[in-house]
């Protein structure tokens, strides 16, 4: 299970990034500072389950809910 969520949380900071129009290094430095990836932990077992577009969704507002400012 460790190696699919690791596949799916660099497939989401790809797709972060490209929605958002930055980096994969900024994606993950934006996630990491604004708790994305603790989101990802917590809510793996759902969350891999829904949509893309949801998960991002969801991403950006958790994270803006953070502080973090795209």
């Amino acid at each position: 299970m460790m190696k699919s969520k690791i596949e799916y949380l660099v497939m989401l900071i790809a797709e972060f990034a490209k929605r958002y129009h930055i980096t994969s290094q900024e994606a993950f430095r934006y996630l990491r500072r604004y708790k994305g990836f603790e989101l990802c932990d917590v809510h793996y077992g759902i969350m891999h389950t829904l949509s893309l577009d949801e998960n991002l969704d969801s991403l950006y507002r958790y994270c803006k809910k953070n502080g973090g400012v795209l």
